[in-house]
């Protein structure tokens, strides 16, 4: 069997490939993917596999069954994309606008699908059945909920998602398979500070209240809280954007910082959300200035149940080798994942396939402008997904 799956994703790899750079090409943003959904259901109405639309979003929901009942286990494959502008020259380079795959879910969603016609010609053989979930909205954090709401785990006993990059870290080499026993990401609070003060002319700053001033300070005490009082945790506060004023002559009188809070514990992601709301507040009254604080709280921290999490690793290994599937990493796990809403209910595993190759020039981490994966590799990650699929089966 092992070598029925190494020959079967390997012939496959021309047609994996090509797969994921169409969807590279039109990469789409939240819950409405329907240029990729196309993708999708072309190639699961062209090997066989039914599936179903969710009604709300563009999300689906794939499904094989076996000669007899069993056990049923899914895999998640997320499919939307990044408000980025891709800064790579390639032959697949994002056709739309300040939108590109810059996190991997295109590779994501056509391993699964290659994983799907191989299984698919060995459904005779199934004892059970697999499900797909191809999910929109991971980046927005609204996909798993929808899929949730379609009762996309109605009956599942247990649920995978590989994810590629560089997330676990440079000491792994391109097509190493990485799998944890605990968690596996950290939870995420996202904020918005708006910061309103009085506007003026720059050449009388003291007749203002400067916005960027109260801005600045909020996010230099920020980095020294986080420096000094939390540097010993597994936890991160970052300001992505700071946007204020229009003018080189004119104080603006607001200026909004925008960020994230992920922290692995969820007691310690409060307190830092609260240390922020604090500090934001205290920073704006000391000069006459208000703020108004949006903050969101985000996916959990994905936990892998141990149980399956070995199972995980034992199936990598006896299809790619022990030496390449790695269990456990250098330094805490700071992304996080809509993947959550299904580890909170049932056995699950988020895993992932190191995708960056110095060799190639492929270094720059997820969610950058020059982002791509080491293709090469990603017939081991269908290759994975169909050996799990059959070993949990056959269990």
């Amino acid at each position: 069997m092992l070598n029925f799956i190494l020959r079967e994703t390997k012939n496959r790899e021309d047609k994996l490939i090509h797969l994921r750079r169409e969807l590279h090409k039109v990469p789409e943003i939240g819950g409405e993917l329907p240029r990729t959904q196309k993708i999708v259901c072309d190639f699961l109405d062209e090997i066989g596999v039914a599936y179903t639309k969710n009604p709300d979003d563009d999300g689906m929901i794939a499904e094989i069954k076996g000669k007899c009942e069993g056990k049923v286990i899914a895999f998640r494959a997320d499919m939307d994309a990044l408000h980025i502008v891709e800064d790579n020259n390639l032959p697949y380079k994002s056709q739309i606008d300040g939108q590109m795959h810059g996190c991997g879910h295109d590779a994501h969603t056509a391993m699964l699908l290659i994983a799907a016609e191989i299984l698919n010609e060995q459904k005779s053989n199934l004892k059970g059945s697999v499900r797909f979930l191809f999910q929109s909205g991971e980046e927005t954090g609204s996909g798993a909920k929808k899929m949730l709401e379609n009762n996309a785990l109605d009956k599942v006993d247990a649920i995978c998602a590989l994810h590629v990059g560089n997330l676990a870290g440079d000491e792994h080499t391109s097509g190493d398979v990485i799998v944890l026993p605990g968690p596996a990401s950290s939870g995420k609070n996202k904020f918005s500070i708006t910061i309103i003060g009085k506007g003026g002319h720059s050449a009388f700053p003291h007749k203002a209240i400067d916005p960027i001033i109260v801005g600045a300070n909020i996010v230099a005490r920020c980095h020294e809280m986080m420096k000094t009082e939390y540097k010993e945790h597994a936890a991160v506060l970052t300001f992505a954007t700071f946007n204020a004023g229009i003018d080189h002559n004119t104080i603006p009188d607001k200026a909004v910082l925008k960020g994230s809070i992920r922290v692995q514990d969820k007691a310690l992601r409060e307190e830092i959300s609260q240390r922020l709301e604090e500090i934001s507040e205290s920073t704006a009254k000391e000069v006459g200035a208000r703020c108004e604080i949006d903050l969101k709280r985000g996916s959990q921290t994905v936990m892998n149940d141990p149980d399956l999490a070995s199972f995980v690793t034992e199936s990598c290994r006896e299809i790619l080798g022990k030496e390449r599937v790695k269990t456990s990493v250098s330094y805490p796990l700071m992304g996080s994942d809509d993947f959550a809403n299904y580890a909170s209910l049932i056995p699950a595993v988020y895993f992932f396939l190191h995708t960056n190759n110095k060799e190639k020039g492929l270094v720059e981490p997820n969610h950058n402008p020059r982002f791509d994966v080491d293709e090469s590799v990603l017939w081991e990650g269908s290759a994975a997904c169909v050996s799990i699929a059959l070993k949990y089966l056959e269990k």
